[in-house]
């Protein structure tokens, strides 16, 4: 019984083995499945800049406004350097987050974001001689002479003074620019000036008075003085223009009171005279 069993316990693990064999034939050559991988985190590599708060409109655009981001997909009006842009104003209120485009800002104005607190952009009438014979450029700084001829208001001297001193040009010649060719050449017989508040109506008075003439500042003069004292920049000598109190004429002397003397007629005939008496 013993034997038996043994000899049925052998065919069945030779059938068994034979079974796993033929497996291994049929499906042994085929590769396996492969596994699934989780796909690689993509690292944001573009640079934009953003909102840190919200922003009505008219505010210049200041560093403090803004704060770098890194992007996956930046778009085609997203801007990648906000430096140059600081300065500008804002057209349209901005929410925070709102990255930085050209479109939110006003069209640049460069003679209107050149002033500084305080200087208005006057414009006086040059030519060739007397803006440096045509050698004048827009950055430079100038100091402006005037020149009254004697003419009977101001007495029988000539004067010249300088009326202004480190002044800084604004446009002047090509970049006057205007709509034909006869408008353009009209505007460049003027310069444009950044001049103090405080003395544009004094330079109106005398250009309409005398004669301007401008004069270069050279840089190496200019470097000087801004290491010798960067707070005088610009000064004026303007006696000549400010309107000087006036003394009013010494009181006439009292009239002489002439007595008459007293007069007698004196009839000659037909003729009748008058004869003054001693009193």
């Amino acid at each position: 019984m013993q034997v038996r069993f043994l000899r049925l316990f052998a065919i069945l693990l030779f059938g068994l083995a034979l079974a796993l064999g033929l497996y291994s034939l049929q499906f042994g050559d085929q590769p396996m499945a492969p596994q699934a991988v989780p796909p690689a985190v993509q690292e944001p590599t573009e640079v934009v800049w953003v909102f840190v708060g919200d922003l009505p409109e008219g505010t210049v655009l200041a560093p403090e406004q803004l704060a770098q981001s890194r992007v996956l997909q930046r778009n085609e009006p997203d801007l990648q350097d906000a430096e140059p842009f600081y300065g500008r104003v804002l057209s349209r209120p901005v929410p925070a987050g709102s990255r930085l485009q050209a479109s939110m800002l006003e069209p640049e104005r460069p003679l209107h974001d050149a002033l500084e607190p305080g200087y208005r952009a006057l414009a006086i009438k040059v030519d060739e001689v007397t803006a440096v014979g045509g050698h004048l450029r827009t950055g430079d700084w100038v100091d402006v002479l005037f020149y009254l001829k004697a003419n009977r208001e101001s007495g029988d001297s000539s004067t010249a003074r300088r009326l202004l001193s480190n002044v800084q040009v604004l446009a002047y010649g090509p970049e006057l620019i205007g709509d034909d060719e006869q408008e353009r050449q009209e505007r460049s017989r003027s310069v444009v000036l950044a001049v103090p508040d405080e003395r544009t109506s004094a330079l109106l008075l005398a250009e309409s008075s005398g004669t301007l003439r401008l004069s270069v500042v050279g840089q190496q003069e200019k470097l000087r003085d801004a290491r010798a004292d960067q707070n005088q920049t610009y000064t004026t000598a303007l006696k000549t223009l400010v309107a000087q109190p006036v003394t009013a004429p010494p009181p006439p002397p009292p009239p002489r009171v002439v007595r008459a003397r007293p007069r007698v007629e004196l009839y000659l005939g037909e003729e009748k005279q008058l004869v003054s008496t001693r009193r």
